[in-house]
């Protein structure tokens, strides 16, 4: 959380005032320092029509607009002044002030380069363009500046804060924390040098120290709806949901115009299973902040878990054009494509994922999916074995590539996926059933036996279970239990079980299982 500051001197309009004696402008001081500042305002107002060339009135009336939120005004109040006098310093630090705040980065730059110039010791000049640079994204730029303030006063515990907050843009979470810790010695109250050394232990993990940062940062500053929203993120992390909860509710109470809270407390909502009031916090995130992608993405997560996939994926698309590099959105909506049988659009929204992060097993794993839908059996395989590679204890990707191998009549190099499978527990009736029908083509009946009783075992219901253990019992020559088997599994609804049994006296020939073992998956 970068820090700006407002040139204000009040020492100068105080050696005005012993030269004018100015009732407009005196007046306009003591309001201010009441914090009247609407008051003060109108006084200021009057002055300058009285007297044009009253730069600190200017001054005072620019400060007012910008802490009013007038930043418009302000910008317009700081360019008369410089109007008025074009080789003073202030105003073009104090209209960079503005400019920063209107995102407007560049201008902000130039104005700070003026001030400079007339004044290479404007301290706020390099506070405000070391901030304008970090919202360019020109870190190290920033970070020049805030060292060449701290040449100027090696005591500013401001430096301290913007110099960690651009090493955290950094993502130097370490020399972050080095530079905060000095600014907090230096300002014990510096409620954002709490809030941004939080945000670097937040990195390095340290997620107590971050909730005791935060925590800190709230005790300075109670009305701070940033602190409960970041604190409630760590207490989220830890699995602390409850308390969580109560932080992000509150950073909504003190602020309900925090689109980032509701985004946050949609996102917790979906991990709690409140789907439905997920997805009431994640619209009114969009009202609030329409151009944020995380709150279209995180509402077709809400959406996905109410099977309503034709809105996930308007979420998902909506959250992609918001942010083109969003990887989790081209991944999850290749999933939906996925389940809604586009298996082209899948295989094309995980390639994209797979681009932008190569790293991504479950991403391989996904597209194998929609590409043994499609009978690009190699392709699948490739694709599993690229996401075991990454993770060679994806049990999901090992059951599938047994699936795929199946598929292709590879009993033989399914087994060994099939152990691993099992030994994670995965999908084990099925497991169970595929590597007693591999076991069987593979001649390994006792294993078959023992696989299949397993599959039986776990899944009664499973008629393509009972018919091939039967058939097993056939050909072991206990025809009794094999005809009570098949009898089971025509009872079932297996259907070749019971076009066995129509056709007893004729030999069966079982139909080829390559289509099955998708439908197993799932």
């Amino acid at each position: 959380m970068g820090k700006t500051l407002l040139y204000i001197i009040l020492c100068l309009p105080l050696f005005s005032i012993a030269q004018n004696n100015d009732p407009y402008f005196t007046k306009g001081v003591e309001l201010y320092n009441n914090k009247d500042y609407s008051g003060a305002l109108d006084y200021f107002t009057k002055e300058i029509e009285l007297n044009p060339t009253n730069l600190e009135a200017y001054n005072y009336k620019g400060i007012i607009k910008a802490q009013q939120g007038d930043l418009p005004g302000a910008v317009e109040v700081f360019s008369k002044e410089i109007t008025a006098n074009p080789n003073a310093d202030l105003p073009y630090a104090n209209r960079a002030y503005a400019e920063l705040n209107l995102k407007n980065y560049k201008q902000a730059i130039a104005d700070c380069d003026r001030a400079l110039a007339l004044n290479p010791k404007n301290e706020n000049a390099f506070i405000n363009r070391g901030n304008a640079k970090n919202g360019l994204g020109d870190y190290h730029g920033a970070i020049a500046d805030f060292k060449q303030l701290l040449q100027l006063d090696p005591n500013n515990a401001n430096a301290y804060v913007n110099l960690g907050n651009s090493k955290n843009d950094l993502e130097d979470f370490k020399g972050a924390l080095e530079d905060l810790n000095k600014a907090i010695d230096l300002d014990p109250k510096s409620t954002d040098a709490f809030l941004d050394r939080g945000v670097s232990k937040s990195n390095l993990k340290d997620n107590y120290g971050a909730i005791d940062d935060y925590t800190k940062a709230i005790a300075l500053s109670p009305g701070l709806a940033a602190a409960y929203l970041d604190r409630g993120l760590e207490k989220a992390e830890l699995n602390n949901d409850a308390d969580a909860m109560a932080d992000l509710n509150q950073a909504i109470t003190i602020d309900p115009k925090f689109s980032e809270a509701y985004v946050k407390r949609g996102a917790l909502n979906v991990k709690l299973g409140n789907f439905g009031t997920a997805g009431s916090d994640l619209s009114q995130a969009i009202i609030l902040g329409p151009n944020n992608p995380d709150a279209y993405f995180s509402r077709a997560e809400a959406r996905l878990r109410l099977n309503d996939n034709d809105g996930a994926l308007a979420d998902f698309t909506k959250a992609i054009s918001l942010n083109p590099d969003f990887t989790t959105a081209y991944h999850d909506r290749g999933c939906v494509k996925n389940a809604m049988g586009d298996y082209a659009g899948a295989i094309e929204d995980l390639s994209h994922a797979i681009v932008l992060a190569p790293k991504t097993e479950s991403a391989y794993y996904n597209r194998a999916i929609a590409r043994f839908a499609i009978h690009q059996n190699v392709e699948a395989i490739d694709d599993l074995n690229r996401a075991i590679a990454i993770n060679p204890d994806y049990g999901d990707a090992l059951y599938y590539r047994a699936a795929v191998s199946m598929g292709m009549n590879d009993f033989v190099a399914a087994i060994p996926d099939l152990d691993k499978a099992i030994a994670q527990n995965i999908n084990l009736p099925f497991a169970y059933y595929m590597r007693g029908y591999a076991n069987v083509v593979a001649k390994r009946n006792t294993a078959a036996m023992a696989d299949l009783n397993k599959a039986i075992e776990l899944g009664p219901s499973n008629g393509a279970a009972y018919f091939t253990r039967g058939k097993l019992f056939i050909a072991l020559n206990n025809k009794l239990a094999g005809k009570a088997d098949i009898t089971k599994a025509a009872a079932l609804g297996d259907k070749e079980a019971d076009f066995y049994l129509k056709n007893i006296n004729q030999k069966h020939k079982s139909s080829s299982p390559s289509n099955n073992w998708v439908v197993w998956k799932k």
